[in-house]
């Protein structure tokens, strides 16, 4: 049997969809932190503000649980925000917002001028991923192709990232881990080995993340016309191949959260994707293998 196509076009995330109320989301949907098939769990720029005439380097933490090492296609965009702020426009060459396209994992852009009269400007990523498969634009009436790109034959994604222009005194950096650890044993680059358990006696187990010292800066917001003196509230989004966590996001004086296993012998692919709330993005990954007796 044929694959079926699966369109990748832009809107709202799921998830995101839900928390703003946009789209009808049923409590029998997985929780955001299952990562049950291939997506795109997050997206950095090396510099999450920028000057004008600046490269702006982007790349995208891909998770493809059952996919088996399966070639990825890219299609990056990056696009000027207009005043309606029409994320459409990204991906459309007539609306002449366009600044950079790239096809390779890393992408990146030249950040533009800032228009006459404003402050700043917002330029708007977007990435399309295909898994297994490859870009087609969709076939409309008369053979003549339409749209937004398509993956056919495999498993699309799509994901958005937001970055800055201004003119920058103190601009704002990534923050970065410094230690993500399970019951104080850290991460590493080779799988951990941990005890399986079983149906009805899986106990949950902590994870801990620590940031680096200048992870958390300070900067100034204008607040009703003064400038106020604020401080990042940074937080992780956790992410795993099975196994619950008893919540998805964890943040500001408390970077921990319980993770309890699926039950019997397992190998699990964990993700942790670090936010500062400006923009700012880092991620580790991570390995665990339940042995049994």
């Amino acid at each position: 049997m044929a694959a079926v196509a699966k369109p990748l076009r832009l809107g709202l995330p799921v998830g995101l969809a839900c928390l703003l109320g946009v789209a009808s989301c049923s409590e029998d949907l997985p929780p955001q932190s299952l990562v049950d098939k291939f997506r795109v769990l997050g997206v950095r720029a090396d510099l999450p503000e920028v000057s004008p005439g600046e490269t702006v380097r982007v790349d995208a933490l891909l998770a493809d649980p059952s996919g088996e090492g399966r070639a990825v296609s890219y299609l990056w965009a990056a696009c000027v925000l207009g005043p309606a702020a029409n994320t459409d426009d990204c991906m459309d060459p007539d609306a002449g917002g366009i600044i950079g396209l790239g096809f390779t994992p890393e992408f990146s852009f030249v950040a533009p001028a800032i228009p006459d009269g404003e402050d700043s400007a917002q330029v708007l990523v977007v990435l399309l991923v295909c898994a297994g498969g490859t870009f087609a634009l969709p076939a409309v009436d008369g053979g003549e192709v339409s749209g937004f790109p398509e993956c056919q034959g495999g498993d699309g994604a799509t994901a958005y990232k937001r970055v800055t222009v201004r003119d920058i005194v103190e601009r704002n950096h990534n923050p970065r881990f410094a230690d993500v650890a399970i019951e104080g044993t850290s991460f590493g680059s080779e799988p951990l080995e941990l005890p399986a358990c079983t149906e009805g006696e899986c106990r949950e187990w902590t994870l801990t993340a620590a940031v680096t010292p200048e992870s958390v800066e300070t900067f100034i917001e204008i607040a009703f016309g003064e400038p106020v003196e604020r401080q990042e509230a940074v937080y992780v989004s956790w992410f795993a191949t099975a196994g619950t966590f008893e919540r998805i996001r964890s943040g500001v004086d408390n970077l921990e959260v319980g993770w309890t296993p699926p039950a019997g012998p397992a190998t699990v692919d964990l993700w942790f994707v670090l936010h500062d709330g400006r923009g700012g993005t880092d991620w580790r990954s991570a390995r665990v293998v339940l042995v049994g007796d």
